[in-house]
Parts: structure tokens; C-alpha cells; sequence
């Protein structure tokens, strides 16, 4: 459920049929059959710029559904499941922070109409809509949503927006599952349990989910603080705890690969990046979506059962998804 294509489509928009060159074989060796593909703005173009590297973004993305026959941009459950129908991969157009939206309102029904399904409100920043959770154990903004998040938080249920708690700080989490009354998730995280940051998931966070009816997507990039540790099998760690606590239910994948973009970075930039988040850990067997099938593998090796695999890989999020949209 977290993959930023559309920025990776923004780096490269001289070229053409990107997805088709670049990822689909990918996709399809992985048997990846739905993707949220996330608008996300970096910090050079805020604020002014924001907006129109976003609605980019989306346009380069469209014209490369367009163009891509095996490609299918959801609007709808009714599309997702023709999607399925006619073995195409869906795509689920998300924001991965607000940004674009500055603090007009009345810009996420333009985004809701151009396709956006699903937002975050935040990065690892501060916006008007609400701040980030750091990537250390603590030194979070304490406040909580700002006026304008509360507004944007109703417009999404009006809508049907799904809300993404995803690197909102603790107290902005726990004031969007307070205000809405829908299914909230998190698309892409990890136990604190394993990583103590709060850019991640605690216990108590991930009971609040459960409680919810959401699903909780585990990221392929923080497993570990110790590359040693940073393995598959600490992924699939993740993915047991939060099944031990709320239910095989409330797990999902939301693996947010990103080390084609980090490839991508001038050294300088990358330097910049860990000094300012952290370091990602890339798994060796679980670093790009071709290696899908590796999860599965491990579940089994496990002992997750058939039905429980079933729900980890998709299952959860269609029913989160048939509910939302």
C-alpha cells in the first residue's frame, strides 16, 4: 500500500513508458496486483512549489497508465476488482503528506477527483495540517492536528478519503482516530517493538488500529537499527507481533521500496537524507517488488496457514478498501 512511483516518475518525466521499462517486470514477477502509489513532494519545492510538483506527479502518472495496457488506475472498489477481472495491477493514487494542499480545504476535492484515494498528513515535517514523527525514540511536536488537519480529517470521511496514519507524531494519531469514525490504517511502518523511533508503530498505536477495523502495512526498509538484523526474517517478525496483537486481520504488506530512488541520489543528497532521517536498511531478498513471493515463502515457513497468508497479502486491505471507497 506505499510505493512512490509518482515521485520516481517526476525525477525521470523527460522520459516515456517508465513503468513499463522500469518496474512492470518487476511487478509482475512478484505478482503484485495492487499498489498505492504515493504523491510526495520533497522539501526544495515547499511551499510555493508544492502544488504544481504534485499535480506533476499525477498527470505523469496517468499518461503512463494510459499508455500501459496492464495498468488500471482504481477509483473505485468496483475498479479494483476489475482490475483483478481483466489481471491488470491496479493503482490507488495517495499523498504521502499534505503539503500540496497548503491550507485550502478545497483543494483535496480537486485531488479526490483527479483519483487521490488515500492521504497522510504528514512526512517526517511540519505542515498546516499537523507535524511528523522524528526518527528517534522521542523529541516530537507535541501539538496536535491544527485547524485546518481537523478540516481536512472531515473532508476525507466526506469524500471517502482513507486516512493514513503513517510518520504522523503520537498525539496527531491518536487525535485523527478520535475524530473519525471510519477505518483508519497505516500504510507503511514497523514495530517499535524491534525499532524504537517514533516515526514507527507502538504497541498501544497498533491496538488503536485494531480497535478501528484497520490494517497496519509493514515497511521492508526500517526492520532493523542493526544491519545485521535487518533481515527477512525480522520483517516477518514484525508482521507476527502486530497478528499477536490484534489479529492476523489487522496486518498487511506496505513494503515502500525506495532503493531505485536512493541509487538515483547524488551522494551529497543521500548524505543530507540519513543526517536528517536515518539510514535504510535495504533487505537483500526483499528489496524490490520481484521479491514478493519471498514473503509468502517465509509466512509458510512459519506456520501461518493458508487463509491467514491470504489475508496478510491482500485480503485485509480489500476489505479495509470495499469499506472505504
Amino acid at each position: 500500500m506505499h510505493f512512490d512511483l509518482p515521485l520516481g516518475l517526476f525525477w525521470n518525466r523527460t522520459r516515456r513508458n517508465i513503468v513499463a521499462t522500469d518496474f512492470l517486470p518487476q511487478l509482475e514477477a512478484g505478482d503484485i496486483g495492487l499498489l498505492g502509489v504515493a504523491i510526495y513532494v520533497e522539501d526544495k519545492y515547499l511551499p510555493d512549489q508544492a502544488l504544481r510538483v504534485a499535480l506533476d506527479q499525477v498527470a505523469i502518472l496517468h499518461t503512463e497508465v494510459e499508455t500501459t495496457p496492464q495498468l488500471m488506475l482504481c477509483r473505485s472498489f468496483t475498479d479494483i476488482q476489475r482490475a483483478q477481472a481483466e489481471d491488470r495491477i491496479g493503482f490507488i493514487l495517495t499523498m504521502e503528506g499534505a503539503e500540496p494542499l497548503g491550507d485550502d480545504p478545497f483543494l483535496l476535492q480537486i485531488f479526490h477527483q483527479l483519483g487521490l484515494r488515500m492521504i497522510s498528513l504528514t512526512h517526517a515535517r511540519i505542515n498546516a495540517a499537523a507535524s511528523g514523527g522524528v526518527f528517534a525514540a522521542t523529541g516530537s511536536p507535541s501539538d496536535g492536528l491544527t485547524t485546518f488537519g481537523r478540516e481536512l480529517v472531515a473532508e476525507c470521511d466526506r469524500l471517502g478519503i482513507l486516512l493514513d496514519l503513517a510518520h504522523i507524531n503520537p498525539v496527531g494519531f491518536e487525535e485523527i482516530c478520535t475524530l473519525t469514525k471510519r477505518p483508519v490504517i497505516v500504510s507503511h511502518t514497523n514495530a517499535r517493538h524491534f525499532y524504537d523511533v517514533e516515526r514507527n508503530i507502538s504497541d498501544d498505536q497498533i491496538k488503536m488500529i485494531g480497535v478501528r477495523g484497520g490494517v497496519v502495512g509493514i515497511n521492508a526498509i526500517l526492520v532493523s537499527p542493526n544491519k545485521e538484523e535487518a533481515t527477512l526474517d525480522r520483517y516477518i517478525d514484525h508482521i507476527e507481533h502486530v497478528a499477536n496483537l490484534i489479529g492476523v486481520d489487522g496486518v498487511g504488506i506496505g513494503f515502500d521500496f525506495c532503493e531505485f530512488l536512493w541509487r538515483q541520489m547524488p551522494a551529497s543528497e543521500r548524505e543530507e537524507l540519513e543526517a536528517k532521517l536515518t539510514s535504510p536498511q535495504f533487505l537483500s531478498d526483499l528489496s524490490n517488488h520481484s521479491q514478493a513471493r519471498n514473503v509468502t515463502h517465509k509466512l509458510i515457513e512459519r506456520g501461518f496457514k493458508d487463509e491467514e497468508i491470504a489475508k496478510i497479502l491482500r485480503g485485509n486491505w480489500l476489505r479495509v478498501l470495499r469499506h472505504a471507497l
